[in-house]
């Protein structure tokens, strides 16, 4: 396995722990969703297949993300990480996001597929097993969540001004990940039906 496929099995690895399920290695987890980094890599590397991972792997890991998934941080002397967003709903997890204004930003958009666009587009975007729906700062970001999912992908609208006008609230996780509880259908339409 060559080192780039590695970090992406680091990753996946990391999204599962730190987002789902801290319970496979009972990691302890602040209620903020920080984990003690130190603590994580030594019960990482009892992992069959992860004897390899390193303080610096995880940084690297953390940095070059373009997604931005995973926060460190340093807290009385301890390296510290978490996932940014994306937790099960069943985790007691708060993190505090900043909540976007009217005006800052038009349109957001999710990707999604096919074969569930007649039940959004009655009931609206929710977050199903998760804390937060997310939404992408554009189509393209949109085209590229949609294509990791089975079925024709659709590319969906959101009228973000209208439902911030009307009581709705965003929040930035990160430049490319934006959150919401939910999104009623009369501020969702279809951008693009399929996608090459």
């Amino acid at each position: 396995m060559s080192r780039e496929e590695k970090l992406i099995t680091l990753s996946k690895f990391l999204s599962l722990l730190l987002r789902h399920r801290p319970d496979i290695l009972d990691l302890k987890m602040r209620r903020d969703g920080f984990v003690n980094a130190r603590e994580l890599i030594k019960k990482i590397k009892r992992r069959p297949g992860f004897g390899w991972v390193t303080i610096d792997d995880i940084k690297l890991l953390v940095t070059n993300d373009p997604k931005q998934r995973f926060e460190l941080k340093y807290e009385e002397g301890e390296l510290l990480i978490r996932a940014r967003y994306g937790h099960s709903r069943s985790l007691p997890i708060r993190i505090q996001y900043k909540p976007i204004q009217l005006g800052e930003v038009k349109y957001l958009y999710h990707g999604t597929r096919a074969d569930v666009l007649p039940w959004i587009l009655r009931e609206g975007l929710k977050p199903m097993a998760r804390k937060y729906v997310h939404l992408s700062p554009s189509p393209e970001d949109a085209i590229e969540v949609a294509k990791r999912r089975k079925g024709k992908p659709v590319i969906l609208q959101i009228d973000v001004e209208s439902f911030l006008k009307n009581g709705g609230k965003i929040w930035k996780a990160t430049d490319k990940v934006y959150l919401a509880k939910e999104i009623p259908p009369k501020y969702i339409k279809i951008y693009k039906y399929g996608v090459e």
